[in-house]
């Protein structure tokens, strides 16, 4: 049985989570990307351009731990291109490295570096004016396995305005959220990324229980309905096999704004 199915069945009704989960998100002149997703974009005549040569960007900014090395892939099969990155969430030149081809010595790019810690932002560009088209981005710890394709695809989720949607939809954040934490959990994390895992968790529990109280639910209840859905999942853990935990849980963060 397919999770899918399951939430017809109402053990965990959130159609409009599993109904989008196919969809991939439109890349912006300046978006998030979490290290271990893979984000769809395409660039176009309309995005921002580099003073220096008039090629077209998007830029995207991320989150990295001191001391960790990452790689950044960027491919297209629509345009030749180029990577750019620097230190802090500016989005403006200089930047502190670059990369046009990775080793393959095709139009594709990868650049791999050692954080200082903090925020990054990393140009999506191509490598010649006019050149636009759809391409992926992804960035990666090195020294772990890349999660799986399904884990990498970036989705774009929209949090109900029903309030029974909106409920099903904030306990089935926080289920799934829960479940990704062991993927997401390294070797060396600090204390202050983990505590974030927490954080994040601690809100999408928080919604659920607000949406619980709009629907009359108290508190107690709103733990009882997380419990008892939890414990159908651990006695049937198949149920997950075809949902991306990762990506549906960066697309549930950023369902509510963060």
């Amino acid at each position: 049985m397919s999770l899918k199915i399951l939430i017809r069945t109402g053990a965990i009704a959130a159609t409009t989570l599993l109904a989008t989960l196919a969809v991939a998100s439109t890349a912006s002149a300046q978006s998030t990307i979490r290290v271990g997703q893979t984000v769809n974009g395409t660039l176009s005549a309309s995005d921002p351009v580099m003073e220096v040569d008039g090629s077209n960007y998007d830029c995207y900014i991320v989150s990295t731990r001191a001391g960790q090395t990452y790689t950044i892939d960027l491919e297209s099969d629509d345009f030749d291109t180029f990577i750019g990155m620097g230190a802090g969430r500016g989005c403006q030149p200089p930047i502190d490295d670059y990369n046009d081809d990775s080793d393959d010595g095709g139009t594709n790019s990868r650049l791999t570096f050692t954080s200082a810690g903090g925020d990054y932002f990393i140009f999506a560009n191509s490598y010649e004016a006019g050149e636009t088209g759809a391409y992926r981005l992804t960035v990666s710890e090195v020294g772990r396995s890349a999660p799986p394709p399904s884990a990498q695809t970036d989705l774009t989720l929209t949090r109900p305005s029903d309030p029974d949607e909106r409920y099903m939809f904030d306990i089935t954040c926080w289920l799934v959220a829960s479940r990704a934490i062991p993927e997401l959990v390294t070797d060396g994390m600090s204390r202050q990324a983990y505590a974030q895992l927490e954080i994040d968790n601690l809100e999408f529990y928080t919604n659920a229980e607000a949406s619980g109280a709009a629907l009359g639910k108290s508190a107690e209840q709103v733990g009882q309905d997380v419990t008892l859905y939890d414990e159908r999942l651990t006695n049937a853990p198949e149920l997950l096999n075809d949902i991306p935990l990762i990506g549906t849980r960066n697309a549930c963060l950023a369902a509510i704004g963060r």
